[in-house]
């Protein structure tokens, strides 16, 4: 996924120096938008990035915080969810890469960049909670909403008239000797 806004979570590693280097990123719903069948939509995420160079490998340590929106899955309202992780990536540069992992990546010698953004995306995806519902202190509201809802709904069935089908007639005869 190399387009032009992705380009900004590219790290040219080929000119740094031995030590640390810092970044800082915004991950937000233009951010997410790149990336087709996203769970997430609304987020403001900052990403601060301590790079530590060495000869033949790179630390990469990800200390990402923000929120989530989201609706809530009980009442529907707008829910914004705290997140907060530390990540550590690995990138070791080889004559013969090996397959990358989940924690450590292998580049080739003649490498002079990589790319972040799809790992920024899994990183704040793993972040999701299972369900989206509302926060302790307005729970008792979204139990009222959802109780309304659901009364409303209910009353709303058992006072609604069956739909009139047309019936085959054989149906009628059965349903006659039902009643007998």
């Amino acid at each position: 996924m190399a387009s032009q806004s992705t380009t900004a979570y590219e790290i040219r590693f080929s000119a740094l120096k031995n030590g640390f280097h810092y970044y800082d990123y915004a991950l937000d719903s233009a951010f997410f938008a790149q990336f087709p069948g996203s769970l997430i939509t609304q987020a403001e995420i900052n990403v601060h990035l301590c790079l530590e160079r060495k000869t033949r490998e790179m630390v990469l340590d990800f200390a990402l915080n923000g929120i989530i929106h989201s609706t809530c899955d009980r009442c529907l309202s707008e829910v914004a969810h705290p997140v907060e992780d530390n990540t550590r990536l690995l990138i070791k540069i080889e004559d013969e890469p090996a397959e990358n992992t989940d924690q450590i990546w292998y580049l080739s010698d003649t490498a002079w960049s990589f790319q972040l953004s799809d790992y920024l995306y899994e990183s704040s995806s793993l972040l999701l909670p299972l369900r989206f519902v509302c926060p302790e202190d307005r729970q008792s509201a979204c139990d009222e909403l959802l109780s309304a809802w659901m009364s409303n709904t209910a009353s709303s069935i058992s006072q609604s008239p069956p739909d009139e089908v047309q019936s085959d007639p054989r149906w009628e005869k059965l349903q006659q000797l039902k009643y007998n």
